[in-house]
């Protein structure tokens, strides 16, 4: 269950690092001004997803930290997030991945699953 929980956190923080990118203070105050109902959700979409993945995120962690040490747990969710942040831009941004990029990305997905077979070991 731990593990589902610290995948669901990198997903939380994939959608975080997304919504970061759409956020503009300019389209909001615009879409409050003068916006039909699909433009204000258009502007304030990225700002509840913000929101809501935030949260999400964080207490997600928490529950990981719970059974795993907080070095561990940073360690396999940063590299989680690291992937699934250059999956989400080359499938949905269009960005390529060269292939020293894909060759690192393996690397650290390689390095993440050993430090949570590891920490299996341990108990």
């Amino acid at each position: 269950m731990t593990l589902l929980w610290l995948s669901l956190a990198a997903l939380c923080q994939t959608a975080w690092i997304w919504s970061t990118t759409k956020l503009s203070g300019q389209a909001i105050r615009d879409g409050l001004r003068f916006g039909t109902r699909s433009a204000r959700w258009k502007a304030f979409s990225p700002l509840l997803v913000y929101l809501a993945a935030g949260i999400s995120n964080v207490w997600m962690l928490t529950l990981v930290m719970r059974e795993w040490p907080a070095s561990l747990t940073y360690g396999v969710w940063t590299g989680l997030v690291i992937v699934l942040a250059a999956v989400r831009e080359w499938m949905f941004d269009n960005k390529a991945l060269r292939p020293k990029q894909v060759f690192f990305l393996f690397l650290i997905f390689i390095g993440t699953a050993g430090l949570h077979f590891l920490h299996g070991e341990d108990k």
